[in-house]
């Protein structure tokens, strides 16, 4: 994400002073011609205006903004929302499920395989993975698992967290005895899925990202040129 947040931020400082120096010069010059204006260039200037004539509010409030914003994820509601969000974000919360699968599945093979019994590696687990919903599912399945239960049914249960797949190749490695080698398989398909998929991402932010860049300079110029063309039929 560090190419498109780069970007956006060049867009919205180079944006702010355009705003401040570019279009005051135009609206001076427009008000003393009395160009008739159309709707989107009014909104263009009612936004210079705002930044101009409040320009320290507004950056103070956005200092605010942010940080509160930040402090706000720091604590354990504002990270519950937040995964809570991020599951249900088309293309992103599919990513989620797959990285954290493959986490949980990496984690507990490794511990299984290191000899850790399975409510240890299972609550082991739950620290290791950062998600909200993720760590509530792994403490249910340590209660099940201490109560006689399968580790592979919270698995199959939660199909909002982890693909059908997973619990089902648990369940297949706890009936073969397997489930080490079954949770390396789970891990290493999901990491592959991962990989695929972020590649992906990257090959699709750029046009996307030029989409919008495009889009705000032609709302910018038609806006500032269209007043132009109306003063020089006039002349």
């Amino acid at each position: 994400m560090t190419y498109p947040s780069i970007i956006m931020v060049a867009i919205f400082i180079i944006g702010a002073l355009m705003l401040i120096y570019v279009v005051p010069t135009l609206t001076g010059t427009f008000k003393e011609l009395k160009v008739e204006l159309p709707a989107s260039t009014k909104f263009i200037i009612f936004v210079s205006d705002l930044l101009i004539n409040n320009f320290i509010a507004m950056f103070l409030g956005l200092v605010a903004f942010i940080v509160m914003f930040s402090l706000g994820l720091r604590t354990a509601r504002g990270q519950k929302y937040l995964d809570f969000v991020l599951l249900r974000i088309p293309f992103i919360g599919n990513l989620v499920k797959e990285i954290n699968s493959a986490r949980t599945a990496r984690t507990l093979a490794s511990l299984l395989v290191a000899g850790v019994t399975i409510t240890e590696s299972l609550s082991i687990t739950r620290d290791v993975i950062q998600n909200y919903y993720y760590k509530v599912a792994l403490g249910s399945a340590t209660l099940k698992v201490q109560k006689g239960g399968s580790v592979a049914e919270t698995f199959k249960e939660n199909t909002f967290l982890f693909p059908v797949m997973v619990g089902e190749m648990m369940e297949v490695g706890e009936e073969t005895g397997k489930l080490s080698q079954m949770l390396l398989d789970i891990a290493t398909f999901y990491e592959d899925e991962v990989d695929a998929a972020t590649k992906d991402l990257s090959t699709v932010v750029e046009p996307v990202l030029m989409v919008v860049i495009g889009a705000a300079v032609g709302f910018f110029a038609i806006s500032m040129i269209t007043p132009t063309y109306s003063l020089l039929n006039n002349i």
